[in-house]
């Protein structure tokens, strides 16, 4: 997911801020065309990398236990993610965090502040539970966006469960966290303990 650099103006006829709030959905509440919509609103949003992957699931790892969803004045998706809480392992250390993955804002939307409210959203859903961090891994073109969401970035080795051949795979990247009890994430290689989100 990309936003306009800080100080760009948004296209013409584009108004500078999106209003609307941004809902927690549990995952047992999306209907069959709710997920339709949500494929529908990623291979858009990732068109063309990763289209094929979202033409098939409306999450990819995970699994995801609720989505934030923000919708425009018209109803239709802005921008998502899902989410998902896990015990993960960094170095020795079990921490509590919450998982986050398929994060997109629809292309008509970037540069309105779609990103930074589901994030937002997310922070203060999870200020009422035991996760210490939200946590994703990135390509290093979107770092920048997650550090205006307030994530901060360190390279990691990570290690996870494949999920096309459930196999574990190790990897090195760019582990985003953002801190929700305000303590800095503890050094060392990461153990998902499971999928990526």
């Amino acid at each position: 997911m990309t936003s306009s650099p800080s100080g760009s103006a948004p296209p013409p006829g584009r108004d500078t801020a999106l209003p609307l709030a941004a809902a927690i959905v549990p995952e047992a509440a999306l209907s069959p065309s709710g997920r339709a919509e949500i494929r529908g609103f990623l291979v858009a949003a990732y068109a063309p990398r990763f289209s094929a992957i979202f033409s098939l699931y409306d999450f990819w790892g995970g699994p995801a236990e609720a989505r934030v969803i923000l919708r425009d004045d018209r109803g239709a998706i802005a921008a998502h993610l899902g989410f998902s809480l896990r015990t993960i392992a960094v170095g020795e250390a079990p921490v509590r965090v919450a998982g986050v993955g398929a994060v997109a804002t629809a292309p008509t939307q970037r540069g309105r502040g779609a990103g930074r409210a589901i994030f937002a959203a997310l922070a203060r859903h999870l200020a009422a539970t035991d996760a210490a961090f939200a946590l994703l891994e990135c390509r290093d073109a979107v770092v920048p966006f997650y550090a205006r969401c307030g994530f901060g970035r360190s390279v990691r080795t990570v290690t996870a469960v494949d999920p096309e051949t459930g196999l574990t795979d190790v990897s090195t990247s760019n582990l985003m966290t953002m801190p929700l009890a305000g303590v800095p994430f503890p050094p060392g290689d990461v153990d998902l303990r499971g999928m990526r989100w």
